[in-house]
């Protein structure tokens, strides 16, 4: 019998679309923590977990290049002007600036925005006044919408679902 042991660890290079909620609340950087545990940097793991508790609420909302005006349709084109808020508790991860353009064969999702609060309705309203003070011009985004779902009774309430979605009535201030 071989005496040699292998030990085989599996790391998941993909995070979740949501990671920035999650270091948000916990005060990590998963991406950070990923990089030291591929190059076998990463502190114990019992150790790390044992400093680790979660604070305050985050939200996140995702803007797409899309037209909610027509069923969401993919845009395209050259964005004229983008500018982003700068706040306490506003993170936002993104790849565009003014003078990019969106190319038709891409990934629509243009930006997250994330806002960390101490509850959820202050991370609400600060999500809604960096969404108010973002800039985005030059394409058609679900930025306007967005701004109308954290305006909805549902969203307010907390029992927005995935499915909610579809029965939502959004119109847009648009001219076809």
């Amino acid at each position: 019998a071989n005496a040699q042991q292998f030990y085989f660890l599996e790391v998941n290079t993909r995070l979740q679309v949501e990671h920035g909620v999650t270091e948000e609340v916990w005060g990590v950087d998963l991406v950070e923590w990923m990089l030291q545990l591929a190059a076998g940097e990463m502190a114990d793991l019992d150790t790390l977990k044992a400093a680790l508790s979660p604070h305050g609420h985050a939200v996140q909302v995702r803007i797409y290049a899309e037209d909610p005006a027509l069923d969401f349709r993919p845009s395209a084109g050259l964005l004229s002007r983008v500018s982003w808020p700068q706040a306490d508790g506003l993170r936002i991860d993104h790849w565009i600036e003014s003078g990019i353009e969106v190319p038709t064969l891409f990934d629509p999702m243009l930006a997250k925005v994330i806002v960390h609060a101490p509850d959820r309705a202050s991370a609400l309203q600060r999500l809604s006044g960096a969404l108010a003070g973002s800039e985005i011009y030059g394409i058609e985004t679900n930025l306007a919408y967005l701004q109308a779902i954290l305006r909805s009774d549902s969203c307010q309430r907390g029992e927005l679902l995935t499915r909610s979605l579809a029965e939502f009535d959004f119109l847009p201030d648009t001219v076809q």
